[in-house]
């Protein structure tokens, strides 16, 4: 069976140029055009972490890792620890699975009663006081909360949370501030090109780009919400990782585009 090739970029550079417009438009109306990157599922080091390291050093932005407070590592801790400018968020307490095989994936859920997942949650941030850039904010695995679990979120000392699709509100409840990711790097149940767990594609990704924009531009999404850029390093392949670089690389270069880290979108002082 022959290997499939990685795509040339060459090929979508109609896709880059309606990018470029689109910032353009921003900048013609004098407004900045915020992102941010957010990386889930980091428990261990390993060469796909180093790789996510040396881009995240390459490309100079700024980058939050989501660690499962439960599995993560004393070696991740200390290789962590050693990068000042990446923010450590808290990805939920274990990433397990709480559906017994049947719905959506979600271990922060309606099943157990609130003081036990709850419970979960402090722990897995107590866990996480070890690493020193930890930043108070919670990634749901999956990017699945049950609401019900949400107003306790700050009594246990987070003042931020993310999901994915864009927010509803900033400010879900008093002391949290909601920033979620839109863009997916990995086509996990193959929906939009047929691969399952594969590239979802430049072409994919800049579109969805462009409809957060431009959704943002127009007042039809919430304009503060700054546009998320979700990978995860253990499951990426040569040709997720060169996109990501260029994705960044060419935003960055805008005079509209910042990159901004965990702690300015989520007002962390």
């Amino acid at each position: 069976m022959a290997l499939a090739m990685p795509e040339s970029s060459d090929m979508h550079e109609p896709a880059w140029d309606a990018l470029l417009g689109e910032l353009d438009a921003w900048a013609a109306a004098g407004r900045v055009a915020t992102f941010w990157w957010r990386d889930d599922d980091a428990a261990d080091t390993g060469p796909a972490l180093e790789r996510l390291l040396a881009m995240h050093a390459e490309t100079g932005a700024p980058l939050a890792l989501a660690v499962i407070p439960a599995t993560a590592t004393s070696d991740l801790c200390d290789r962590l620890n050693a990068e000042a400018e990446i923010a450590v968020l808290q990805h939920g307490y274990s990433h397990k699975d709480f559906t017994a095989g049947e719905g959506r994936k979600i271990e922060l859920d309606d099943s157990r009663p609130a003081e036990y997942v709850v419970a979960d949650l402090a722990m897995g941030g107590q866990a996480l006081e070890r690493f020193t850039n930890r930043a108070p904010v919670l990634v749901p695995p999956w990017n699945r909360i049950a609401p019900h679990l949400v107003p306790f979120l700050p009594e246990i000392g987070f003042q931020g949370l993310s999901t994915i699709g864009a927010r509803t509100r900033e400010k879900p409840i008093r002391g949290l501030r909601q920033n979620n990711v839109h863009l997916d790097v990995i086509d996990w149940r193959g929906k939009r090109t047929g691969l399952a767990r594969g590239f979802m594609g430049a072409d994919n990704i800049i579109s969805d780009t462009l409809d957060h924009l431009s959704a943002r531009r127009a007042g039809d999404a919430d304009p503060g919400e700054a546009t998320g850029l979700m990978t995860h390093h253990a499951d990426m392949n040569d040709e997720m990782f060169g996109f990501v670089a260029e994705f960044v690389n060419r935003t960055r270069a805008h005079p509209a585009v910042v990159w901004q880290s965990a702690t300015e979108v989520f007002s962390i002082s």
